[in-house]
């Protein structure tokens, strides 16, 4: 589930946006005051001189109290991995740091072997830093090349100081899709100290075996 990446990522993803809000308000705005600026680029360099993060989008719009961003796109770099993160809107809480992505989320997420785990939503994705929570909204899935998962909501349990203890909660519809394998339920938990993925909700499992393979010859998940 690439549970280590996807926490970096929800860390990470108020960093870019808490730097915007602060170094691109005016000292004082007045209420009900907004200004736009075009074409926006921000980037973040380490101590040693390679790329951090960058964000950049058509229009940024400052208001008073929060930050209207279009067409998003922010890459996240670690030393072997860059993790990219889409979205056509966001809105960004000056003073929580809060972000809500919304309309049409996309994040890619890269494996060791060169492919990549995406996962989209219609959104809006309501990232809550402070309590650790992250929120993926509507036509939820997240593929990967060993299978897929589809729910309506996903719900990402984060502790900023623990990086294993984590926990998604899927819900809604689920259905989780590998190679022959189709798992239904009305929720699915999967815990990142263990790794275990608990369905519950009137849980099924529908297995088509290969025409060469015995029924039942291979473990399902």
């Amino acid at each position: 589930m690439q549970t280590k990446k996807i926490y970096l990522l929800l860390i990470s993803l108020a960093l870019p946006f808490s730097l915007f809000a602060e170094a691109t308000a005016p000292a004082s705005l007045e209420a009900g005051s907004e200004q736009k600026i075009k074409d926006f680029y921000l980037s973040n360099v380490k101590e040693d001189g390679s790329k951090d993060w960058e964000v950049k989008g058509t229009e940024a719009v400052l208001h008073d109290k929060y930050v209207d961003i279009n067409n998003m796109e922010a890459k996240y770099y670690s030393d072997k991995d860059t993790i990219l993160v889409k979205s056509e809107k966001a809105t960004v809480d000056k003073e929580t740091k809060n972000a809500d992505l919304q309309d049409n989320v996309e994040l890619k997420i890269p494996n060791k072997d060169g492919t990549f785990v995406t996962v989209t939503c219609t959104g809006p994705l309501e990232m809550r830093y402070t309590d650790g929570i992250a929120v993926f909204n509507k036509n939820v899935v997240v593929d990967n090349p060993q299978g897929k998962l589809f729910s309506d909501k996903a719900t990402v349990y984060f502790d900023t100081k623990d990086k294993t203890k984590m926990k998604i909660v899927a819900e809604g519809h689920v259905k989780i899709v590998k190679d022959n394998n189709i798992a239904f339920a009305d929720k699915a938990t999967y815990t990142g100290e263990s790794k275990n993925v608990v369905l519950e909700g009137s849980p099924r499992l529908i297995y088509f075996s290969k025409k060469d393979e015995t029924p039942g010859s291979k473990q399902p998940f």
